[in-house]
């Protein structure tokens, strides 16, 4: 009863174990390669001759599979060795470009752009006071300019009022020290000629006209009521032929030509103040707008200094911006030819480990299930090249 349950059991197994190599036979020649292998192995088979030729071409085939992998491996290290070292110096590039970056970005905004804000207010400042101080100047000129025409219109007007009554009072003293008005050199009183109609005519018409005139006086008007008053006096003739009357008219003419001068000279006085006046106020205006000047000068070339010290650190800042993104593609592009290196390496790997396998389980087959493998190529040839 044992015996025959042992019997069982290795038959059992036995036709398990054939069922297995029928099924690695399949599964190696469902690959191209194995297909192709079996092919070579069912040639040989056929010709008769000693399989020791074609298990040591078997044998040779594996070991020059471990060694091509070998030899891969070797040359993917290297490759990957070669990545690694380009990798970190692309990292150790950016890391000092960006180092930079960061000392640029903080130079710029941490102290230049600031420096620039201060001195362009500096310079605005400066500018308004510039602009005030011309100001100042151009309003002080034309002031004194104004007050210049002012004091020239009453010189004018103080020189026209003197030759008017000096023309008069000429005109008086020639006539009353004419022998028509008065006898000279006598002792005795004489009885008074009168003043003529010519003489007052002519007096009067120029007064009458020296009043039209005065009229148009911007700052001495009451000349042309005097005037007037002159003209009236010259239309009375009877009044003239007093000599005594004449000389106080000719009195007056001197006191107002006293007058006049005075005046005239006052005048001249007060404009001679208001220059002094203007020049020490101009002078003083002059030395601020000049300082002011010269610190905006000063200013407007530290600014420009500044701009240029900006435009090349921007312009460094641009060129190291302009490095990071060409080394980060630079980088980009051989980290993906690394990591397609690594795909290549590993396909390659498991392709030739898939062969090899292939070929060590076909010698296994040929030296141990070399029956069972002869009868599945024939059961594949006799079905059509299906096994």
């Amino acid at each position: 009863m044992k015996t025959i349950i042992l019997a069982l059991a290795l038959i059992v197994l036995v036709s398990s174990t054939q069922a297995d190599v029928i099924a690695t036979i399949k599964k190696i020649d469902k690959s191209p390669f194995g297909r192709t292998l079996f092919d070579t192995i069912w040639l040989e088979l056929q010709t008769g001759d000693p399989l020791d030729r074609l298990i040591q071409t078997l044998t040779d085939l594996e070991d020059r599979y471990v060694a091509e992998q070998k030899e891969d491996d070797a040359r993917n290290h290297e490759y990957q060795d070669a990545c690694t070292v380009d990798i970190s110096a692309f990292d150790k590039d950016l890391a000092e470009s960006n180092r930079k970056k960061i000392e640029l970005e903080a130079r710029l905004e941490g102290q230049l752009y600031p420096q620039r804000g201060i001195l362009q207010g500096l310079v605005a400042q400066k500018q308004g006071e510039v602009k005030g101080y011309q100001k100042d100047l151009d309003e002080l000129d034309a002031q004194r300019a104004e007050e210049n025409a002012d004091f020239e219109e009453k010189v004018l007007e103080h020189q026209e009022a003197t030759a008017i009554i000096a023309e008069a009072r000429r005109l008086f003293a020639d006539n009353i020290e004419h022998e028509s008005f008065i006898q000279k050199g006598k002792a005795t009183r004489q009885p008074a000629h009168k003043f003529t109609k010519e003489v007052a005519s002519m007096i009067q018409k120029h007064f009458t006209q020296s009043a039209k005139k005065a009229a148009k006086f911007q700052h001495r008007k009451g000349y042309s009521k005097l005037f007037k008053a002159f003209a009236t006096i010259a239309s009375k003739v009877e009044q003239l032929a007093d000599a005594g009357a004449v000389s106080k008219i000719i009195d007056l003419a001197d006191e107002l030509l006293a007058k006049i001068a005075d005046s005239l000279s006052l005048l001249r006085f007060a404009e001679d103040k208001r220059v002094e006046a203007y020049k020490k106020s101009r002078n003083f205006v002059v030395i601020a707008l000049t300082v002011a000047g010269t610190a905006l000068a000063n200013a407007q070339s530290d600014l420009a200094s500044l701009n240029d010290v900006i435009a090349q650190v921007e312009a460094s800042l641009d060129t190291t911006n302009q490095r990071i993104e060409n080394v980060t593609a630079d980088r980009t592009d051989r980290f993906t030819q690394c990591e397609e290196a690594v795909q290549d390496y590993q396909d390659a790997r498991a392709a030739r480990t898939s062969d090899r396998d292939v070929v060590s389980q076909t010698i296994g087959l040929v030296n141990k299930e070399l029956r069972t493998l002869r009868e599945q190529l024939a059961l594949r040839q006799s079905a059509g090249e299906e096994i």
